[in-house]
């Protein structure tokens, strides 16, 4: 890797560590989204191996959404369902090449994305949730 490439790579990396709770969620939707979005393109062109990359991606970060849920919430039961229920539509476009349930899972993960956002401008305003420290 070259020095550009290196600083590049710090740069991104710092500015993760640099965002509060909510604004990671809000990049992992935001990855969940593009390559789901892409996923349905690769498997329309028949490329069902890349597409399967994309979507396996989106598996693990919906795992992961599910294991960070904070279960003394009410929410955080209808948000692992949905979450499940992504999955599943995506086991189902992997075993089928169908991406119809993709294509109407998009919809409703911006509109999930799109409440998240909102409530973390909402916070804000209020002046609550602060960007993490670096190492934390």
């Amino acid at each position: 890797m070259n020095e550009s490439s290196s600083l590049i790579a710090r740069y991104q990396e710092e500015s993760i560590r640099t965002l509060s709770k909510g604004e990671l969620i809000l990049r992992l939707y935001d990855e969940v989204l593009k390559n789901l979005k892409y996923a349905c393109r690769l498997f329309r062109d028949g490329n069902a191996q890349a597409a399967k990359k994309c979507t396996g991606k989106c598996r693990k970060i919906l795992n992961y959404l599910i294991v960070i849920l904070d279960r003394k919430y009410r929410l955080a039961e209808p948000l692992s369902r949905i979450y499940s229920y992504l999955i599943g539509q995506i086991i189902k476009a992997n075993a089928t090449g169908d991406t119809a349930g993709l294509e109407r899972a998009v919809p409703q993960l911006e509109e999930l994305r799109d409440a998240w956002a909102q409530s973390i401008k909402s916070i804000r305003i209020r002046g609550g949730e602060g960007r993490r420290n670096v190492g934390t």
